[in-house]
């Protein structure tokens, strides 16, 4: 009996090998590991945070981090003021009920005194499935909001709206983020905090 010691030549295995990885390229983006870092979530919204500080410092102008709360629709992105603004609780309301469900992008559909920035951001940001924001405290205003809209603002003389975000991960633990207000510097508690029980 004549033995066949015919073995796999170069081609055929790079071709099977490129097979392999093209299915893993259509693969890998679309399998869920289920593994966020929760420090990362929290890392794009305070350094989204600096980033609009600076820019209200930069430009001379107020700038606001505009949230929508809804629970089955929750986003957030930048908007710049158009005029010089004052924040009071009458305006913070009459500018959460004329707030539309979608990032705003043409003038008709914007409050008064902001339009969204797109420079920061191209579209709404949203959090990682199974994240989400359970509410935003507005310290100066004395206000906390846990639907609709709710809005951190940011001066151009570099100062933060006292302000604090809580943020609920997949395993329902509650993470605070809370703001300077002078500096702007972002603290991360690992419970669920309000801004009165921060106080000295």
């Amino acid at each position: 009996m004549e033995k066949n010691n015919h073995g796999f030549s170069i081609i055929e295995i790079s071709v099977v090998i490129l097979i392999i990885g093209g299915l893993l390229a259509v693969a890998l983006p679309n399998m869920s590991f289920g593994k966020v870092d929760t420090k990362k979530v929290i890392r794009e919204i305070t350094t989204s945070a600096k980033e609009v500080r600076n820019r209200a410092k930069l430009y001379g102008t107020t700038y606001r981090l505009a949230f929508r709360l809804d629970a089955d629709n929750q986003a957030y992105w930048v908007e710049k003021s158009t005029s010089v603004t004052y924040i009071d609780k009458a305006a913070l309301e009459k500018a959460r009920e004329q707030a539309k469900s979608s990032f705003r992008k043409d003038e008709g559909k914007v409050t008064p005194a902001f339009q969204p920035d797109s420079s920061v951001f191209k579209k709404e940001q949203t959090l990682p499935k199974n994240y989400s924001f359970k509410l935003i405290e507005s310290g100066s205003q004395n206000v906390t909001y846990s639907d609709g809209m709710a809005y951190i603002h940011f001066f151009p003389q570099g100062f933060i709206e006292a302000a604090l975000i809580q943020i609920e991960d997949p395993k329902k633990n509650i993470w605070s983020i809370t703001f300077n207000p002078i500096t702007g510097q972002a603290s991360i508690i690992t419970e669920a905090k309000l801004l009165k029980d921060l106080e000295p």
